[in-house]
């Protein structure tokens, strides 16, 4: 990791020292966080919104990323009336060091919201990447239905996103770690219908979320 010095800000700069970090299989998960439900919306703050009801473990989860990476723990406040809590990062200089590596400033689906290149350049990357995107935009569900008298439940993977471009970059990754997506057809959605496709997800990508496992082991029995 690298320190913020006096190459760039002098020393009686206002801006606080935080650490940027290097490349790296952690920052790579940070970054799919923040392009699943992450915003830059000013020149000083990077927010990341989660529900603080079903994702309250997983906030701590990404307050704790959020410090190892940059050496400075997130303010967490609780939006009023609403179930969701905002993980911040008030800082100009890591805000910078975000959009320098590929992240947007304002409406990131307008820009044209998609996985960094730097991702793209190895596996461990991609699938950290991942995991961060269906921590925050994706879910793992039961589907309940009956034949002939007999009752199924089948464990199903669901994927959201607004943006064509990565959409297609997440199907992409599914197929190359041997995994086959469906996209729906408003291209929205990509599901993972087969219980050895999830199970595979499971295996090859994780989750830090503690959602996503809880539906899993309920669907186990466990």
């Amino acid at each position: 990791m690298r320190s913020i010095g006096a190459l760039r800000y002098p020393e009686k700069s206002h801006r606080k020292k935080v650490q940027l970090p290097k490349e790296s299989v952690r920052l790579a998960e940070f970054f799919g966080i923040m392009i699943g439900d992450g915003g830059i919306n000013n020149p000083w703050q990077a927010n990341i919104t989660l529900n603080s009801v079903a994702d309250v473990q997983y906030i701590e989860f990404v307050a704790s990323l959020c410090t190892d990476l940059f050496g400075v723990s997130p303010a967490i406040r609780k939006r009023k009336g609403r179930n969701a809590s905002i993980v911040s990062l008030a800082s100009t200089t890591i805000v910078d060091f975000l959009v320098e590596k590929g992240l947007m400033r304002g409406n990131k689906l307008k820009q044209g919201l998609c996985i960094p290149e730097w991702i793209l350049t190895k596996r461990s990357y991609k699938s950290a990447c991942v995991r961060g995107l269906m921590d925050t935009d994706g879910c793992l569900y039961v589907h309940r239905h009956t034949i002939n008298h007999k009752k199924y439940q089948n464990i199903g993977l669901c994927f959201s996103s607004y943006s064509p471009g990565l959409i297609g970059q997440v199907a992409e990754i599914f197929v190359e770690f041997g995994i086959m997506p469906h996209i729906s057809a408003s291209g929205r959605n990509i599901y993972l219908y087969s219980q050895k496709d999830v199970s595979k997800y499971l295996d090859v990508f994780g989750s830090s979320n503690d959602r996503i496992w809880s539906v899993h082991k309920n669907w186990r029995g466990d």
